[in-house]
């Protein structure tokens, strides 16, 4: 998925070519109604010298609810008493349900409330995870096994692109210290040699304890790479500019459910930057619309949901595999209630079509989640990192 620039004029964009659907991906033709909210969308990235022009750069998520013809969220007033939200509150916002760090908020009560309400009514749930550091980071690796002297590793390339994450992070003010000096993400044809040479050289001085066959698997690449003449999808960027907005991963969501009514919340930034856009399917545009969160309670479910899931993959990325079982073998019993409810959420959408949950992450952090949500056993190397 390329990076997307909006013109002044209208660009028609087809759901089918910007977001082919995957063979495997069942569901996404059916008929429904999602809506939307986001947490965490810092707007632009760019590379300074001492590091990032943001402190804090936690998982983009944007998700919310779903329905199906016919289903509904029933009389949200109900709910409000439930929670004891006050009258001149004009709607449920997550920090009225739960607030602080993702274990504090996984032990709130009223959370327990919202997601069973969800789960009595079979009202499920979606979303799209991103880990921005790895959608920045992940292009290296893309631009090397795009070359056809490199097919043998592009089956590989998302193990690589795990192995090359993990280890960016090990020095990370480092690393962009590397890729500020070459002008990432607009490297220098001449420059191409120099840049990945001290990537190489990065990767061999904070080689990990527990490394795996993709680990090695990418010293090899690397060391290979240092006679290519490019890397084809950083040339011509920004230099400094990593994310110039989220716009196409709004664009990608929409795209993937062709035959779905999309629902957002009134978001200026947002609604100006798909306002670049007119969305096909066909001959025909998609329903795409905007609304006010105070008048349409599913927004607010949505917002809940999102707040959630915002916290808990910026967790998941932080936190050692070890420290994450050790929390959940230590739930307290309102904690392990909001898990289950969460993996049950996950697990009636599913049901509808697996393309309702992406996750532009890490296979690290993929496993780990998963393992704390279902408690599936992840690959040995997780368990160390």
């Amino acid at each position: 998925m390329r990076s997307v620039k909006p013109m002044n004029k209208k660009r028609e964009v087809q759901a089918d070519s910007f977001n082919p659907s995957h063979p495997s991906v069942y569901g996404a033709e059916r008929e429904m109604t999602l809506y939307y909210d986001e947490t965490n969308n810092i707007g632009k990235l760019r590379l300074r010298e001492n590091g990032l022009n943001v402190s804090k750069h936690d998982n983009f998520v944007l998700g919310g609810i779903v329905l199906l013809p016919g289903q509904s969220i029933g009389n949200i007033h109900e709910l409000r008493k439930d929670l004891h939200i006050q009258p001149n509150a004009e709607e449920i916002k997550f920090d009225m349900v739960a607030k602080n760090d993702f274990e504090k908020v996984l032990g709130s009560r009223k959370l327990t409330k919202v997601m069973q309400w969800l789960r009595d009514r079979d009202i499920g749930i979606h979303y799209m995870n991103l880990n921005v550091l790895n959608w920045v980071i992940l292009d290296i690796v893309e631009s090397i096994v795009a070359n056809d002297a490199f097919a043998d590793a592009l089956m590989f390339q998302r193990e690589l692109k795990n192995e090359l994450h993990y280890i960016a992070t090990r020095d990370l003010p480092r690393f962009l210290t590397i890729m500020q000096s070459h002008g990432f993400p607009d490297i220098l044809r001449e420059k191409t040699g120099d840049f990945i040479r001290e990537v190489y050289a990065f990767v061999l001085e904070n080689w990990p304890e527990e490394p795996n066959g993709a680990t090695d698997m990418l010293r090899r690449l690397l060391s290979r790479a240092t006679s290519l003449d490019e890397l084809i999808f950083l040339i011509g960027g920004d230099s400094g500019l990593l994310i110039g907005g989220f716009s196409e991963f709004f664009l990608s969501r929409i795209c993937t459910f062709k035959n779905a009514c999309h629902i957002l919340d009134e978001e200026k930034e947002v609604q100006a930057a798909l306002a670049h856009f007119r969305i096909m399917n066909g001959l025909q545009e998609m329903q795409v619309s905007f609304v006010d969160s105070k008048k349409v309670p599913e927004i607010q479910f949505s917002d809940v949901v999102v707040g959630l899931l915002g916290k808990y993959f910026s967790f998941v990325e932080k936190t050692p595999f070890s420290k994450l079982m050790t929390l959940r073998s230590g739930l307290s019993p309102v904690q392990k209630k909001n898990v289950e409810l969460l993996g049950e959420l996950i697990s009636i959408s599913n049901n509808v079509s697996d393309g309702l949950f992406s996750r532009v992450t890490t296979m690290d952090s993929d496993w780990k989640s998963d393992a704390f949500l279902f408690g599936r056993r992840p690959p040995p190397h997780v368990t160390k990192r």
